[in-house]
């Protein structure tokens, strides 16, 4: 483990001379929003400062008045995650102040896992100069400007904000005078415990992050779409559920809605400005923003001419393609309730909101407005900083918006990890993320994020030995053995892409205890064949699949799972355990063909019922499935017509068909079989409706008041499937050491190109119609063997260059 990018700090690491830190200790976490300051004297600016800083939960670090960073990844207290950042152009000679704002929500979520704990740990060491994190040194205090019982934002994720800026103006960050009057400590409640020491349970230890830090920026809104005028009804004060109070009492009393034209607006680079004119006491303005594109981050809101008496809230949304608020029912969709709210000072506020939530529109609802008042709005974004070298484009526009809608998606789902949705969830569920690890190999190349998620799904483990469907988790439903042979599936992916076995060696204990589930006696029917266990959420697929006793799908993708692992042991020299492995395999195919497959029908069944009988209509997964497992070969041609090519062509069916999410597997399978044309239409058919949103869907389908995604990144797959098919570019070996250039020339397409970011240099490949020929032309880089396969041109190049082709 020493060698893993998530080893443990060294024995003279400057955090081992920090304690953890947080006001009020242990006690009263709930919601809890705390402040550090430290000020301090540097004689030089060093020649690089790296500062070495985490919080449990999170935090956000600004030095000089000026915002750093936020962090960390998420993580297990036991070996919380740290960030190294250089705060060189931070840094003043003479005077410098550190302003630290961490939360905590005091409860576990579908990111994170409470420890009745809190802290903040800090420190650097530049020549002879270090700062430590040490309550005696530090001045710090719980924000008293946070209401602490704010409803949820959703099933999954913190707390509303609900701010009144009268209570902290935030100069504890951006003056240099240093605060007076601050407590540690809130006595009435008792005594506080404030610091823990370094290693002290349940901070065992730290790790680095593995990752970079967030790429962040700032964004201006693109235009108001809607004003709509309403009366403020019951205790809209004094609510806690900012969002369902306005939807249960408020919302209907907006009889119209104007075009946001209405409203005065001046855009800038990075903010808007708008000019809100009083509706008066018990009246608000309605006012909708359209950022432009789905966007993930915090608002930034500055007001001026405020009396102090008004209310400002904010409701996120998805999209509105309407431009008109559309909220999802109050206890639907996850318990969403995405708002927030702010009490401005009189004169100016400046305010950031911390959370980050993702959206394309947000409407404020601005409360008890007597006089106009001015606010300039920014969107500070946070995203993993892909470099997008990845590229794809041809002559069919509605295909080259597909595939930017996918692009994007993958870009808003992909922050401190790969998430489901940054808008209602932002949980790091494991099989959307391995759609989303091959979005990324094709975008970016990037494959860190990834060894990250392998780590942190490894470290919540279910008393069985399997992993969570996502983690870190509160949720104990959220345990999917399906999603746990998906773990060691994107372990071979991670192998696939880098020819690095690290990651294998590391968890190769973990997949052991995975593995060994699915040989308890429990799981397993007289015949050795897996059943279904009703302690665990057997995912597969949102859609028909039946979970009775013995489930094809289950079986069939624990099949999948082993032959990988045994290549994996192959490549590691684990001689003995590949031969065990190998003769597993072998034993269960054969027990698979022999009763889970239907001769009279030529498919494999759905699955076995309480008497052993094949039960229900075959599904297309499991046909699918027999074709890359290669079982049955002789029947794959009737799976193929009266399955998977009927579900390709839009076909209504009566058995069991793919979500968005598989139809992945689908793509993926058919295109390596040729059926490129049919796959091309089937993309074509089924996202098209998406581009309404500019993001890929959680379905095929979606409304604005469902509580369904349309910003769900495991159908974003169109990003690789368009480069394998079109353009013809598949990685055949490992780390890209073998690559094929096969491109279908697909009848209406009259050119096409792609970019791929391989671990080898970048492979560029295109073909275009030209008279009575085709032009096709590969350059790849040094390591790279290619193979060739056109009409008539059917070769092998090892030599590093760019190639040209008539056909």
């Amino acid at each position: 483990m020493d060698n893993s990018r998530f080893a443990p700090v060294s024995a003279d690491h400057p955090l081992r001379k920090s304690v953890w830190i947080w006001p009020e200790g242990y006690m009263y976490l709930q919601n809890h929003f705390a402040q550090f300051r430290y000020d301090f004297e540097l004689e030089k600016i060093p020649g690089s400062a790296p500062f070495f800083i985490t919080a449990d939960k999170s935090y956000r670090l600004y030095i000089n008045g000026k915002y750093v960073c936020r962090g960390p990844a998420r993580g297990y207290q036991s070996h919380w995650p740290f960030d190294e950042i250089d705060v060189k152009k931070f840094l003043n000679g003479g005077h410098n102040w550190i302003s630290i704002e961490g939360y905590t929500p005091g409860i576990s979520t579908f990111q994170y896992l409470h420890h009745t704990k809190a802290g903040m740990i800090c420190a650097a060491k530049w020549g002879k100069f270090e700062i430590h994190s040490n309550p005696k040194t530090w001045t710090m205090r719980r924000s008293d400007a946070y209401r602490i019982d704010t409803a949820r934002l959703s099933l999954q994720l913190d707390f509303q904000e609900d701010f009144d800026t009268a209570k902290d103006d935030r100069a504890w960050i951006y003056s240099a005078k240093a605060p007076a009057g601050w407590r540690a400590e809130y006595f009435p409640h008792g005594h506080s415990v404030l610091s823990t020491p370094f290693g002290q349970p349940p901070y065992n230890d730290v790790e680095p992050r593995g990752i970079p830090m967030l790429r962040e920026g700032l964004i201006a809104p693109a235009e108001l779409t809607s004003l709509g005028i309403g009366l403020c009804g019951g205790e809209y004060k004094s609510c806690k559920n900012i969002s369902w109070h306005f939807i249960d009492n408020e919302f209907s009393s907006v009889k119209s809605w104007e075009k946001g034209a209405a409203v005065k607006s001046i855009s800038g680079k990075d903010s808007m400005e708008v000019l809100i004119a009083p509706a008066g006491v018990g009246k608000f303005s309605a006012i909708t923003f359209d950022v432009g594109k789905f966007a993930v981050g915090n608002l930034i809101v500055e007001i001026e001419n405020a009396t102090g008496g008004e209310i400002l809230d904010f409701h996120y949304f998805q999209c509105l393609r309407k431009g008109i608020p559309e909220f999802v029912k109050p206890g639907d969709g996850c318990l969403v309730a995405l708002a927030n709210r702010i009490r401005p000072a009189k004169g100016k506020t400046y305010h950031e909101f911390y959370h980050i939530i993702g959206g394309r529109h947000f409407t404020l609802i601005a409360r008890d407005l007597t006089k106009s008042i001015k606010i300039k709005l920014s969107l500070r974004t946070s995203y993993y900083p892909f470099t997008m070298k990845g590229d794809f484009k041809c002559s069919d526009k509605v295909l080259n918006e597909i595939y930017a809608i996918s692009r994007h998606t993958q870009q808003i789902c992909s922050i401190d990890a790969y998430v489901d949705t940054p808008w209602r969830e932002q949980a790091q569920w494991w099989g959307d993320a391995r759609v989303q690890v091959k979005n990324t190999f094709y975008i970016d190349g990037d494959a860190r994020l990834l060894a990250r998620g392998i780590h942190s799904i490894a470290g919540q483990r279910a008393p069985q030995g399997l992993t969570y469907g996502h983690a870190p988790t509160s949720s104990g439903w959220c345990i999917l053995p399906d999603f746990s042979l998906t773990w060691i599936l994107t372990i071979w992916d991670y192998y696939w892409q880098t020819g690095d076995l690290n990651v294998f060696h590391e968890q190769h204990s973990r997949i052991k205890e995975v593995l060994a589930y699915f040989e308890l006696p429990e799981v397993r029917d007289n015949n050795g064949l897996l059943v279904y266990d009703p302690r665990f959420w057997l995912f597969e697929d949102w859609s028909t699949l039946p979970k009775e006793k013995v489930p094809t799908f289950l079986n069939l993708w624990h099949l999948v799972t082993l032959e990988h692992y045994a290549k994996l042991l192959k490549a590691a020299g684990k001689k003995s355990e590949f031969k065990k492995r190998r003769a597993e395999i072998s034993c269960r195919r054969k027990l698979i063909e022999e009763n889970l497959f239907d001769k009279s029908t030529g498919f494999f069944c759905a699955c076995l019922d309480e008497n052993g009988k094949q039960s229900g209509e075959a599904s297309v997964h499991d046909q699918v499935m027999a074709l890359m497992l290669n079982l049955k070969p002789e029947y794959h041609k009737n799976m193929i017509e009266k399955r998977i090519l009927p579900y390709l062509k839009c076909e209504k069916a009566a058995w069991p068909v793919p979500s968005a999410f598989w139809a992945t597997y689908v793509l993926e399978t058919m295109g390596e079989r040729g059926y490129a044309k049919e796959s091309i239409d089937f993309i074509r058919e089924k996202w098209m409706p998406m581009l309404s949103t500019g993001t890929t869907w959680e379905g095929f389908e979606w409304e604005e008041p469902a509580g369904g995604s349309c910003s769900h990144a495991w159908t974003a797959h169109p990003s690789f499937h368009l480069v394998n098919m079109l353009v013809g570019l598949r990685q055949l070996d490992l780390a890209w050491r073998e690559i094929e250039f096969a491109p279908v020339f697909v009848e209406g397409i009259d050119f096409a190109e792609a970019t791929i970011p391989s671990p080898k240099g970048t492979v560029r490949a295109k073909w275009k119609r030209s008279a009575n020929k085709i032009e096709a032309e590969i350059e790849i880089p040094s390591g790279v063997k290619l193979q060739v396969k056109l009409p008539g041109v059917n070769k092998t190049i090892s030599k590093a260059g760019k190639y040209r082709f008539a056909v």
